[in-house]
């Protein structure tokens, strides 16, 4: 099993974003949106009708996402780092990897969207694993790298099968 060394800071306030535009976050009834507009034109960020959602993402799906991201670094494993992102999104379920597959229906790699979950028959170690897909390629995995929480590639073991919550 190759060993994962996170390149990332472990706390979000220390990571730097390049962004060549003023990009505008803002938080509107649970869903996240980023919108880039020239320093001229920007905004106020409560004007939300203006900025444009991450993939269409729902307000669940942008929490488990966001919830997954802010556990980068911690030592647990893969249903601790999935049962503590569905909760912050109100969705009360922890068990073995395969349970999760119940929560939601299958979609297709083409239609995953950040914020679904991701199970594998073989994670690659031997046994079955779940992870949080949080777009371009990359999950959460909890139970990686000396059983910390990383953010690696998608395409890991058996093959992902994407899951989208209810």
């Amino acid at each position: 099993m190759p060993i994962f060394h996170s390149r990332t800071p472990r706390h979000r306030a220390q990571r730097s974003f390049p962004l060549g535009r003023t990009a505008t976050l803002a938080v509107a009834a649970g869903a996240m949106a980023l919108g880039s507009v020239a320093p001229a034109q920007a905004a106020p960020a409560a004007a939300p009708q203006q900025l444009v959602s991450i993939q269409s993402q729902s307000g669940k799906a942008a929490t488990i996402a966001a919830a997954a991201r802010n556990q980068v670094g911690v030592g647990q494993d893969c249903t601790s780092l999935v049962t503590k992102s569905l909760r912050a999104a109100g969705i009360h379920h922890h068990g073995w990897p395969v349970s999760y597959l119940n929560l939601g229906h299958r979609v297709s790699a083409a239609q995953a969207q950040p914020g679904d979950l991701v199970y594998y028959a073989n994670g690659g170690m031997g046994f079955a694993h779940i992870a949080v897909y949080i777009g371009g390629g990359k999950a959460v995995h909890g139970g990686w790298n000396g059983n910390q929480t990383v953010i690696q590639t998608v395409n890991v073991g058996s093959g992902p099968v994407y899951l989208r919550v209810r």
